[in-house]
């Protein structure tokens, strides 16, 4: 709607998992890559935690294309309430155990008598469940527990069945830290934290820039403004940046003020941000070079 009058190519603020729009903050490339270590070295679980709409889904996706080149079997799915047994069986489903359980129990057990059978067609999987707080609610933190037990016989001895990655909110490392035995189990817990007023400013640009548009389309003071409405979570700024193009296409206005953005916060249902603003640190330079191009490993 607003594409063509911004002279951009597409939305650049769609919350759409799109590689070509991929803001690599220092946090999300060094997250990816302690997580894919866990993946790589075979070892047996992993937590990213943060608040909602921070990027955790999106590090996951990051996980699933570099453990995809790999060719390393992966199962993804996100966590539901009350669904020990729905889970285990689509776990059963994925790595081709024919079984169909009518118990938790059951399943459990069909994932044991495999492996004590020598795990013949067992392949060591990477699980990736997502929304993992609600693993909390019945049988879901058994469940993780019970598959990080599992061991299959390889030509070195024996390794996991799975290398399993949580994702979720901070309440979920709450969940996992009243759970000893599983707590124990989890090497590596990674905390995604908003972006910085300096990484908000380069996550709008970039986005603008990687959809063909004008990076200063976006005021500085404007850029202060979608800082202070979203907390800096990712999916916020999107929210804000994407209504703030179409009230600015329908105002005609030539660029993108602190007063359309501060109505757009309010149109999405954010914190009102104050239009006056004075920072008292300057804006970033235009990052024609402050990005280092992303590079898929």
């Amino acid at each position: 709607m607003y594409t063509s009058y911004w002279n951009l190519r597409v939305s650049p603020f769609l919350n759409a998992d799109d590689e070509s729009f991929l803001y690599p903050s220092e946090q999300l490339q060094e997250g990816i890559a302690r997580l894919y270590y866990l993946i790589d070295q075979e070892r047996i679980a992993g937590m990213v935690t943060g608040p909602y709409g921070v990027g955790k889904t999106f590090l996951l996706s990051c996980l699933v294309r570099r453990t995809q080149k790999a060719k390393i079997p992966l199962v993804r799915f996100d966590a539901i309430p009350q669904g020990g047994l729905p889970m285990a069986a689509f776990i059963l489903s994925a790595l081709g155990i024919g079984d169909r359980p009518a118990t938790f129990a059951d399943a459990m057990m069909s994932f044991q008598r495999r492996c004590m059978d020598g795990g013949r067609g067992l392949v060591r999987h990477v699980l990736l469940i997502d929304e993992a707080q609600f693993l909390a609610d019945g049988d879901g933190l058994l469940l993780v527990h019970s598959l990080s037990n599992l061991r299959i016989r390889s030509a070195g001895g024996e390794k996991p069945l799975f290398t399993i990655v949580l994702s979720g909110p901070p309440s979920l490392a709450r969940s996992v830290e009243e759970n000893e035995s599983l707590r124990r189990r989890i090497q590596l817990v990674w905390a995604l934290e908003p972006l910085s007023r300096h990484q908000t400013f380069e996550y709008v640009q970039q986005h603008m820039r990687a959809a063909g548009g004008d990076i200063w389309a976006f005021t500085s003071e404007a850029l202060d403004a979608v800082h202070a409405c979203s907390g800096g979570i990712p999916r916020n700024i999107n929210n804000i940046c994407d209504t703030a193009l179409m009230l600015g296409f329908a105002a005609g206005a030539r660029a993108i003020g602190p007063e359309i953005v501060s109505e757009a916060a309010e149109d999405a249902g954010l914190v009102r941000a104050p239009v006056d603003f004075n920072p008292s640190v300057p804006p970033p330079a235009a990052p024609g070079s402050a990005l280092p191009p992303y590079q898929p490993q």
